[in-house]
């Protein structure tokens, strides 16, 4: 019964730092990706404006039998 109290307390104390370690990564990809979107236009709207642009397009030549009717 102690070997699997030991076992426990080794997992689990071991991986307390990590869930940390992953909201940092993924925070940092956010802000990485909004910096992309953002940087090169002067306004977020334009930036978000151009993406649904391309997005619009580029669903409308992947089906056309939705711009013919």
């Amino acid at each position: 019964m102690l070997e699997i109290v030991k076992y426990l307390k080794v997992r689990y104390l071991n991986e307390k730092g990590q869930d940390l370690v992953e909201y940092a990564l993924l925070l940092a990809f956010v802000v990485a990706v909004g910096a992309v979107i953002v940087g090169g236009s002067d306004s977020i709207s334009d930036s978000v404006s151009a993406i649904f642009k391309k997005a619009q397009k580029i669903l409308k030549s992947a089906n056309p039998a939705t711009t013919q009717g």
